[in-house]
């Protein structure tokens, strides 16, 4: 026994109750001597409680999400719908305000146009992937007044043309195609000629202008525009002189055209459905 209080691990022991006590006594010491036998009992507790407090929470938590899981299924439910109305109301809302931007843009050209008559605005509803002439479809046909080779354009320039029709959708043929001639006038140096495509310049979103005598005077950069015909109303924006390549007979050349307006690209068109001289014969 006597080895024991001589030994380490004795005065370990003595060390543990020597801070143990200290600590007790500046708990005393801090709390007040009638509150620290309370002070140092909620300390050796604190530990426990909180684990009980703990357990607790997380039975009440559990028997909660059981006992109202209807409850809350419900309200889940009823925010979905809500924000699900939400949604659509700030749907329908752009689209007004875009329909309304579309009739702006209408009603500007109907006052510099006044024979022109058209369709409500149209959306393109899909594209003909294996067209590389960009054709497309829209989600307005006969029954909106559209008919067969009625023009199709937007505010920015002439897109095509209707080449086939349903009473609720129409299929349109851009003015990038071989299979349309467009008659063409370019707007400084009235120089006539018609756009007849290929494959070529097709493929990179261009047009060409064919029928242009060696010396007509026209210049890369002007503005052309639809000449008038029995299909395309005239003074309608096509696109501007790119380039002017010579032809192999040295006597015409032929005009590279970018058109205004991206018809690989394009969303929301306007139909003409009537204008002076449409389906006459130009003599």
């Amino acid at each position: 026994m006597r080895d024991f209080f001589r030994s380490l691990k004795f005065k370990i022991i003595v060390c543990i109750l020597a801070l143990i006590l200290g600590f007790m006594v500046y708990v005393a010491i801090s709390a007040g001597a009638a509150s620290a036998p309370k002070t140092i009992l909620e300390i050796i507790t604190q530990p426990f409680v909180s684990f009980s407090t703990m357990v607790s929470d997380w039975v009440t938590e559990t028997i909660d999400k059981f006992a109202n899981a209807d409850r809350y299924k419900q309200e889940n439910e009823q925010y979905r719908q809500l924000l699900s109305e939400m949604y659509a109301d700030v749907l329908e809302r752009d689209k007004l305000e875009e329909e309304n931007a579309l009739l702006r843009e209408m009603l500007k050209i109907a006052e510099e146009n006044t024979d022109y008559q058209w369709s409500a605005p149209c959306k393109v509803t899909a594209r003909n992937a294996s067209d590389i002439f960009a054709g497309f479809t829209i989600n307005r046909g006969t029954q909106d007044g559209i008919e067969l080779y009625d023009p199709v354009f937007t505010s920015v320039g002439l897109v095509g043309i209707v080449t086939e029709i349903s009473p609720f959708y129409s299929k349109v043929t851009t003015l990038l195609s071989s299979d349309i001639d467009i008659g063409v006038v370019t707007a400084e140096s009235k120089v006539l000629g018609v756009i007849e495509n290929d494959i070529e310049y097709a493929e990179r979103g261009l047009c060409v202008m064919s029928y242009v005598g060696k010396g007509s005077g026209i210049k890369v950069g002007e503005a052309v525009v639809t000449s008038g015909s029995a299909f395309f109303p005239e003074g309608i924006l096509v696109g501007t002189v790119e380039e002017i390549i010579n032809d192999e007979n040295g006597l015409s050349v032929h005009v590279i055209i970018k058109p205004l307006e991206d018809v690989y690209n394009v969303t929301d068109v306007f139909v003409i459905t009537d204008f002076n001289g449409q389906g006459e014969l130009v003599e």
